[in-house]
C-alpha cells in the first residue's frame, strides 16, 4: 500500500464528489484514515481538504456527516498536526454546535417525556458489566493506594485506552451519532486550543442558550458542558451566571434539558467546590448538590440516569467536602433504591460507593451506618448470583467495609462466606469447561470481585479478620492460590492483590503454606512484563511476604525473586508502578536479607533511587529506604557509582519518621568517612542549593 500512496490520494480526490452515498462515506473513512496514519499526504492540499469536510460535514445524509464529522475528532488528537486548524475555527466550531441539535430522526428515538419510573427495563436496556481487578500502586499512602483502582492496563489492553475513559463520559458519548460525534470533537478541539475557541462558542452559546426553541437551547447545553475541561479558565468568569441557569434547567419541561444539564452541571463541579470566591461552596456546591439529589429523584428514567452520574461525579470530585451532606445524601440515595429500575440501580449501586471512597471514615457514624447497611444487606440477601447487579453492588461493599473499617465487623461473616462461596463455584465451572469441550467457558469476573471484596474486609477489619479467616479453615487461602495460577490473568491479579493484603493482616496463616505460595507467585514476575497488572500484584505481594517473613524464612526465594526483579527495575520500558513496585520489594529484601542482596547493589542501585525517588512518601516506600541502607552498610561500594542519585532520592523525603532519619545520618555519615579527602568532591556534583541543603539536613 505504501508505494501506491501517492496513487491512492489522488484517486481519493476524484470520488470526493460522487453521487453515490457509500461512496461519499467511504472516501470520508479514507480521509479519516489518511489523518491518523499518513497525514503528510494531506497537508499540501489541506485547504481544500478542511473545505470539503466542512461541506460534508453539513451534507442532508446524516451518516455521511457523521463519517466526515470524524475528522474533527481524528485530526485534533494529533498534537502536530492540531495547530493548522486554528484558521478555520471559526468556521468549524458553529459547524459542530450547528451539529449538536437534535435531529427528527433522533427524537423518534429519544424524545420521551413519559413519567417512565415506574416501567421495568428490559434486558437489552442493560449493558454487560466488566469488573476491572485492582492493582496496587503507590500514589497515595499504604492503605488508600493498595485498594484502589490504577488506570494501568495490561500491555495488551494497552489498545482499549481512549480520551473518553472517564464512565460518565462515557455512557454519555455512547450510541454514536452525529450529535455526539460533533460534542466530542468540540470537547478535543477545546482541550487542543483551549481558550482560543471561546471567542467562536460564546456568541453562538449565549444565542442558544437564550432560545425559546427547546432543542436550540438543550444543544448551547451540551456545548457547554462539552468545552468544560478545556476552557475552565477562560469560562470561570461567566460561571457565577450560567451555573445557577443549569441548575434552573432542572426542572425543565423537557427531559432531555434536565438530563443534559445534569451532565453539562457535572462538568463544573470542581469550580463549584474550589472556584476563587471564598463562599463558592455555600454559594454554589449546595445548590448544585441539592439540585442534582433532586433530580435523581426525577420521574424519568433518563433523567435519573444523567442525575445520578452527574451526583457520582460531583462527590468524587468533593471528596472530603460532602462529609457535611452525607445524611441528606444517604436519605436520596436510599430512597433511590426503591424507585429505580435496573438499569439505574447500576448506577446508583456506584454512587453510594463513591460516596463511601469520599468521606472514608466520616461514614462510619451509628446514624449513617443505619440509613445505610439495612437496604444494602437485603439487596445482598435477595440478589441471585448470576444477577447483573451483582458487581456493582460488591463494588459497593467494598468500598463501604474500607469506609467502616473494623465497625463493618457485624457484617463480615456473611459476606464473607457468600464470597468464598461464589469463588469455589467459579473456578469449579471453570475447571469443568476445560475438561468439557462443549461446555462454554466462563468469564472469571465474579470471582474477581469476590476476591476484591474479600480483601476490602481484611483491609478493613485488620488482624481482626484472622479470626474470621481461621473460623473457615482458610479455605480462601486454598482458593486464592488456585486463583494465582487461573487462565484468566484478571483472576491471578486480584488473587495476588488478596495475597498482599493477607499478608499484612494474617501472616501466621500465610506462613505454614509459604512454601507452596512462592512457588507460585514467583513465576508470575515476569522479566519481560507482558501482563503487567499481575506481574506488579505479584511483586507487591512479594514484598508485604519478605518484610514479615524473616530471614530464615524468605532466604531461598531471594536469588530467585532477585532473577526477575532486577531486570524489571532497570527496563527502560517498564510501567512506571511496576518499577515502582519492583524497587520497593528489592528494597525489603534487602532490609530482611541484607547479605544476600547486598553483593548484587551496583546492579540496581541507580535505577532504584530513579525509580522511588519520584514516589510520594509513605510506609512502603520508608521500609525499602531502610533496606537500601543496610545494603548500603554491608556493601559500601555498590553504591558508589549511584552515589548523586542516592542523595537526590534523600532529598526528595519531605516528612521522614525519626527512624528513617537517623539511619539517614547515619549511612551518610558512613560514606563520608569511607570517602575521605574525596568527599567534598562527591558532593560537590550536587548543585549549590541542593549540596547546603543536603549539608544541613544530614549533618555532614
Amino acid at each position: 500500500m505504501q508505494p501506491m500512496i501517492d496513487s491512492f490520494v489522488v484517486e481519493l480526490f476524484k470520488r470526493a464528489n460522487d453521487e453515490n452515498s457509500e461512496v461519499l462515506k467511504a472516501v470520508c473513512k479514507a480521509v479519516v484514515a489518511l489523518v491518523e496514519n499518513r497525514p503528510d499526504k494531506l497537508m499540501p492540499e489541506f485547504e481544500n481538504v478542511v473545505n470539503y469536510m466542512i461541506h460534508t460535514t453539513q451534507h442532508a445524509d446524516p451518516d455521511i456527516a457523521m463519517e466526515a464529522c470524524e475528522f474533527w475528532l481524528s485530526f485534533c488528537e494529533q498534537d502536530e498536526l492540531v495547530g493548522s486548524l486554528k484558521p478555520f475555527l471559526n468556521r468549524v466550531v458553529p459547524m459542530l454546535m450547528h451539529g449538536m441539535i437534535y435531529s427528527d430522526e433522533d427524537l423518534l428515538l429519544l424524545d420521551n417525556d413519559d413519567n417512565d419510573a415506574v416501567v421495568p427495563d428490559s434486558d437489552q436496556d442493560i449493558k454487560p458489566r466488566h469488573h476491572r481487578a485492582r492493582t496496587h500502586d503507590h500514589h497515595q499512602p499504604e492503605a488508600a493506594g493498595a485498594s484502589s483502582n490504577s488506570d494501568a492496563s495490561d500491555a495488551e489492553d494497552d489498545d482499549d485506552d481512549d480520551d473518553y475513559s472517564d464512565d460518565d463520559d462515557e455512557e454519555f458519548y455512547a450510541d454514536w451519532n452525529l450529535r455526539k460525534c460533533s460534542a466530542a470533537s468540540l470537547d478535543v478541539m477545546s482541550s487542543a486550543f483551549g481558550d482560543q475557541i471561546l471567542e467562536f462558542v460564546l456568541p453562538m452559546l449565549k444565542e442558544e442558550l437564550a432560545s425559546d426553541e427547546w432543542r436550540v437551547k438543550e444543544a448551547g447545553i451540551l456545548a457547554l458542558g462539552a468545552i468544560a475541561d478545556g476552557c475552565m479558565s477562560g469560562m470561570e468568569p461567566h460561571l457565577p451566571s450560567l451555573l445557577p441557569y443549569l441548575i434552573q434547567w432542572f426542572k425543565h419541561e423537557k427531559a432531555l434539558v434536565r438530563s443534559i444539564a445534569c451532565w453539562s452541571a457535572s462538568r463544573y463541579g470542581k469550580w463549584a467546590i474550589f472556584g476563587a470566591e471564598s463562599n463558592n461552596v455555600k454559594v454554589y456546591f449546595e445548590p448544585l448538590l441539592a439540585g442534582l439529589l433532586e433530580a435523581m429523584m426525577d420521574n424519568n428514567k433518563r433523567v435519573q440516569e444523567a442525575a445520578c452520574s452527574a451526583f457520582a461525579t460531583i462527590e468524587e470530585d468533593a471528596g472530603i467536602y460532602m462529609v457535611p451532606y452525607i445524611q441528606p445524601v444517604l436519605d436520596t440515595l436510599m430512597r433511590a433504591f426503591s424507585l429505580y429500575q435496573r438499569k439505574n440501580l447500576i448506577i446508583l449501586y456506584d454512587a453510594v460507593g463513591t460516596l463511601a471512597e469520599s468521606v472514608g471514615p466520616e461514614l462510619n457514624q451509628p446514624q449513617y451506618v443505619q440509613a445505610l447497611m439495612p437496604t444494602i444487606l437485603e439487596r445482598w440477601d435477595n440478589l441471585q448470583t448470576d444477577d447483573q447487579h451483582m458487581f456493582p453492588l460488591f463494588e459497593c461493599l467494598s468500598a463501604i467495609a474500607l469506609g467502616l473499617g473494623k465497625d463493618f465487623k457485624p457484617y463480615a461473616q456473611k459476606i464473607y462466606q457468600r464470597s468464598v462461596r461464589i469463588i469455589a463455584e467459579t473456578l469449579q465451572v471453570s475447571q469443568q469447561a476445560l475438561q468439557d469441550s462443549s461446555m462454554e467457558q466462563t468469564s472469571g469476573d465474579l470471582a474477581i470481585v469476590a476476591l476484591d471484596l474479600i480483601s476490602a474486609i481484611v483491609q478493613a477489619l485488620g488482624e481482626d479478620s484472622q479470626v474470621l479467616i481461621a473460623e473457615h479453615n482458610c479455605v480462601v487461602l486454598q482458593l486464592a492460590g488456585m486463583c494465582m495460577v487461573d487462565s484468566d490473568r484478571e483472576v491471578r491479579q486480584s488473587a495476588f492483590a488478596l495475597l498482599g493484603d493477607l499478608a499484612m493482616h494474617c501472616f501466621p496463616l500465610i506462613l505454614p503454606q509459604l512454601d507452596g505460595i512462592m512457588q507460585q507467585l514467583i513465576p508470575q514476575i515476569d522479566r519481560n512484563g507482558l501482563h503487567i497488572n499481575v506481574c506488579n500484584n505479584a511483586a507487591w505481594s512479594a514484598g508485604e511476604i519478605a518484610l514479615r517473613a524473616g530471614k530464615e524464612n524468605m532466604e531461598n526465594y531471594v536469588a530467585p525473586l532477585l532473577e526477575r526483579l532486577i531486570p524489571l527495575l532497570n527496563g527502560e520500558s517498564t510501567q512506571q508502578t511496576l518499577a515502582e513496585n519492583a524497587a520497593i520489594t528489592i528494597g525489603r529484601l534487602g532490609l530482611v536479607c541484607p547479605d544476600l542482596v547486598a553483593p548484587s547493589l551496583e546492579h540496581f542501585a541507580q535505577s532504584w533511587c530513579y525509580v522511588l525517588a519520584c514516589v510520594k512518601d509513605n510506609d512502603e516506600k520508608s521500609s525499602a529506604f531502610q533496606g537500601m541502607m543496610t545494603m548500603i552498610s554491608a556493601n559500601p561500594q555498590g553504591i558508589s557509582k549511584a552515589f548523586l542519585h542516592f542523595c537526590r532520592a534523600a532529598l526528595n523525603w519531605q516528612t521522614p519518621d525519626a527512624q528513617l532519619m537517623d539511619m539517614f545520618i547515619q549511612t551518610f555519615a558512613g560514606l563520608k568517612q569511607l570517602a575521605g579527602s574525596e568527599w567534598e568532591a562527591n558532593i560537590g556534583m550536587l548543585d549549590p542549593q541542593m549540596r547546603q541543603v543536603f549539608k544541613e539536613r544530614f549533618h555532614v
